[in-house]
């Protein structure tokens, strides 16, 4: 889903860091037994899956797994109530409106606890740092742990490089009635905007750093 594409283009994989995902099969629901098989391979290490909602919703019972067995894995869940993915293939591989990819909203927070784990919920930028530093640090109860962050579900995964077929496609799904037409052109209206905007200040820091170096000559 979406979340691998997030996952690949912005975390941090450091040298000794695993990664896995399901490549090109694109399982759904894997992230999960994935990081309860990697706890048990390694108990020493700190174990963490990084899913969507609509993937974790799939197999979320086997989070109770993880309390009986006292795995302090930690389960990231990007919710945006979306089958992201699917939305995106069905505008810009087929060109048609999205259906049935919404559903409705789980509080996996009160998931967590109910099973005996714990839960914290991310609504707004600024809770993120303190509330993921409180939830990666705990240390003393060892307890599976759900963060759960709400995220834009009109944030398209754009391709590096943008084919005049993807264009066409996704306007043909507007023309057809797209319902979220509007939002979505926004945000890749305030996405192309914040990527002319670092352009231009890259440039202009070039031109500043060149003015500087000539006069210390």
């Amino acid at each position: 889903g979406t979340n691998t594409i997030w996952a690949a283009r912005f975390l941090n994989i450091r040298e000794g860091m695993k990664f896995s995902v399901s490549g090109m099969l694109a399982s759904m629901a894997c992230g999960l037994p994935y990081t309860i098989a990697a706890q048990l391979a390694y108990p020493e290490r700190q174990c963490v899956a990084f899913v969507g909602d609509g993937g974790f919703a799939m197999l979320m019972g086997e989070f109770a797994t993880a309390v009986q067995y006292n795995l302090p894995i930690k389960v990231v869940i990007l919710k945006n109530n979306t089958l992201g993915m699917i939305r995106w293939e069905q505008m810009a591989f087929l060109g048609n409106p999205e259906f049935g990819v919404e559903f409705s909203p789980i509080d996996f927070a009160k998931i967590a606890e109910a099973c005996g784990g714990i839960g914290y919920t991310i609504k707004e930028y600024e809770d993120i740092k303190p509330i993921m530093k409180e939830a990666m640090s705990d240390k003393t109860t060892r307890k599976p742990t759900i963060i759960e962050a709400y995220v834009n579900p009109f944030e398209p995964p754009m391709p590096p490089k943008i084919e005049p077929e993807f264009v066409q496609n996704m306007a043909e799904s507007f023309a057809k009635g797209q319902p979220y037409a509007k939002r979505i052109g926004l945000t890749l209206y305030r996405n192309q905007m914040s990527s002319t905007m670092k352009t231009i200040q890259n440039k202009l820091g070039e031109k500043i750093n060149n003015l500087i170096s000539d006069d210390s000559k």
